[in-house]
């Protein structure tokens, strides 16, 4: 199970891109101009805990004060085991769950009366799409947000439904090693309850079938109770979860979407 779990973190860090990309002894060391937490910390892929772990988290706190962000680090504990509570002593807080939901997937039905759209790459309409409807107003962020939408250097799919001209929703996905991601799905609070999610999904999926995607995965807010009961009745199943710590600041925030 640990080996699955390392391939899906491997795909989480491959799926999201982030401006910029340290290596610290097999700690990679995520930083994205503050812009959500997933692009903004430290994932230790490789993780020892007989090694000297306090070493080597002050060298990653130091890389994150010295680009003006505050230290945070991606926790899974069913890698890495007792970082969680050594962090705590060091005056982190868990500042969010996430979890991660798998299918297995064999055949998809894509009827919808919607117009679907489909690119292998993002342009700029549907990256200002998935900016406006994540909520961002922030010339910034909107900035930093396409840029590590059109870094995606594996293979995937950027899915908008339209109705009347405009898109309602949209959502990503990326294929490798045999699964799908489901990736920043979203949809217009005027056009929800409709099936526009779960029309992006299926041609999600379906793109991954194509691709020899035997399981599909997806990750969601721990707290989004509404998502995560539309993915179990699509067939996910949660099979592990990870955390962000972050060490409180006064001057260096994370914004997160």
């Amino acid at each position: 199970m640990n080996y699955e779990i390392k391939i899906l973190e491997e795909a989480l860090i491959n799926s999201m891109p982030s401006l910029q990309t340290i290596l610290v002894n097999g700690w990679v060391v995520r930083m994205n101009k503050n812009y959500t937490y997933r692009a903004n910390c430290v994932c230790p892929l490789l993780y020892d805990n007989a090694n000297d772990i306090h070493s080597q988290i002050h060298i990653c706190e130091e890389l994150f004060i010295s680009n003006k962000l505050p230290p945070v680090f991606k926790v899974t504990p069913a890698l890495q085991d007792g970082l969680a509570e050594i962090l705590l002593t060091r005056g982190y807080k868990n500042v969010k769950t996430v979890k991660v939901m798998l299918c297995k997937i064999d055949n998809i039905e894509t009827d919808s009366f919607y117009e679907i759209r489909s690119l292998e790459k993002p342009d700029n309409e549907w990256c200002m799409a998935s900016a406006k409807l994540t909520g961002l107003v922030q010339p910034d962020f909107i900035d930093v947000h396409c840029q590590n939408l059109r870094s995606i250097a594996v293979k995937g799919i950027f899915v908008k439904v339209i109705i009347d001209s405009k898109i309602v929703g949209c959502g990503y996905g990326t294929v490798e090693r045999g699964c799908i991601g489901i990736y920043d799905l979203h949809v217009d609070v005027n056009f929800r309850r409709r099936g526009i999610g779960t029309a992006i999904c299926q041609s999600i999926l379906h793109y991954g079938i194509c691709h020899n995607a035997k399981y599909a995965y997806l990750i969601v807010n721990s707290k989004n109770k509404n998502a995560i009961s539309l993915y179990v009745q699509m067939g996910f199943r949660e099979i592990y979860a990870y955390d962000f710590y972050c060490k409180p600041h006064t001057i260096y925030k994370i914004v997160d979407a």
